[in-house]
């Protein structure tokens, strides 16, 4: 199912059906009896619907088998089956097959995942899952998600003959949408404060529960995570939407900061607060405001630094407040979502210095830090990022 839409109302279905990963759990001995019947089904995903007007209805889409979709099945004795899902089951939540020809027995327990990993030799301990590497064409594109959608099962046998397998996902689709200015986008990145995205890491196929075979064993982490965009485009001030698979972790108690990088190298930093986000529960996040540092010179003292701030609805209201004696506010001007910040620049000293100039937003508290530096010259230039000066994101 990966990279392929299935429906108007199917799109997040890809995520499931085409790229995920099973867990198993072995302890019985066989008794002998064959399985005669092996059905896989998808569950959806919980968490956000949508809260906005939307062309997509995302409270009722659905994941759903389609082409190229294929499930491994192990167990803890060596063995590894791949399923490949039949035509007549794409566009549907279930898939049955006939067990007999695969001497499946009853007694054993098996797990089962997808994406396939054509490793026969595969540690089912062990199963490898990766978020590095992602990559959206446009905004509010989803057909990658696929490829990074995990999922796993562990095998049931409520009645002898039947060997059933209720998958659920490991990750969970995040959007992010920011309001932005026009031009040709390359790169988001989340930033956060603390190593808690794991990039890589390995799930055991023969967790005993469905708890612990949805858990991933790390084995790198970051603060950031990252999305190539390749020269998305906006063509009007709007708002672009990121979509990032995501391993779980417990956000609450940190802001999310985000970091949207223009062709020209040039970038714009947002914040949200952050959140719970286990497996198998999909995510929505709103900026509410978006700061363009300015990539203009000041070349002398009395010239002007300017940065754009974009917001995401006439209501929201920002208040600029620059941290260095140096840099003084000189007036704002909007026009329609977009307000722009004017600082004047003093005399310099003779000897580079570094400010920052804090964006909060008055409703949410949040605060978009931006680094200024004076050079030796006299020179400005707003550089983006944001300092660990306020690093909780909220103002004081």
């Amino acid at each position: 199912m990966r990279n392929r839409i299935v429906s108007l109302l199917g799109i997040l279905s890809l995520f499931l059906a085409g790229c995920q990963e099973a867990f198993v759990d072995v302890s019985n001995e066989p008794s002998g009896d064959v399985i005669t019947s092996v059905l896989f089904t998808l569950e959806q995903y919980e968490g956000d619907a949508e809260q906005t007007r939307t062309t997509y209805d995302y409270a009722n889409k659905r994941f759903l088998w389609a082409e190229g979709d294929a499930v491994g099945i192990v167990n803890g004795e060596g063995g590894h089956l791949k399923f490949m899902i039949r035509e007549d089951y794409y566009g549907s939540t279930k898939a049955s097959f006939d067990g007999r020809g695969y001497a499946l027995l009853s007694g054993v327990s098996y797990g089962g995942y997808s994406p396939f990993y054509p490793d026969y030799d595969l540690d089912p301990t062990r199963l490898p899952i990766s978020y590095i590497g992602q990559a959206q064409s446009g905004s509010d594109d989803q057909t990658h998600l696929g490829d990074y959608s995990f999922i796993a099962a562990i095998g049931t046998a409520p009645e002898t003959g039947s060997l059933s397998f209720k998958f659920k996902n490991i990750g969970s689709p995040h959007r992010y949408n920011l309001p932005v200015l026009p031009g040709d986008y390359q790169k988001f990145k989340l930033v956060i404060d603390r190593d808690d995205y794991v990039l890589k890491g390995t799930v055991n196929l023969l967790s005993p529960d469905e708890t612990s075979l949805i858990s991933i064993s790390p084995l790198e982490t970051s603060n950031e995570m990252s999305l190539d965009l390749s020269g998305t485009s906006v063509s009007d001030p709007g708002v672009l939407s990121c979509w990032l698979m995501m391993p779980p972790a417990n956000l609450s108690d940190i802001p999310i900061r985000m970091v949207l990088t223009k062709t020209d190298g040039s970038s714009l930093v947002a914040c949200v607060p952050g959140r719970d986000c286990p497996a198998n529960n999909r995510r929505f996040f709103y900026a509410q405001s978006s700061v363009y540092p300015s990539s203009q010179n000041i070349a002398a003292a009395g010239q002007e630094l300017s940065i754009s701030v974009v917001k995401a609805s006439s209501e929201v209201e920002v208040v600029a407040e620059s941290k260095v004696d140096w840099l003084t506010t000189s007036g704002s001007s909007t026009n329609g979502l977009v307000t722009v910040f004017n600082f004047s620049a003093s005399e310099n000293s003779g000897a580079e210095r570094m400010g920052t100039i804090n964006f909060t937003e008055t409703s949410t508290g949040l605060v978009n830090t931006v680094v200024v530096v004076q050079q030796k010259a006299g020179t400005v230039i707003g550089i983006g990022g944001w300092s660990s000066e306020n690093h909780s994101g909220r103002a004081n």
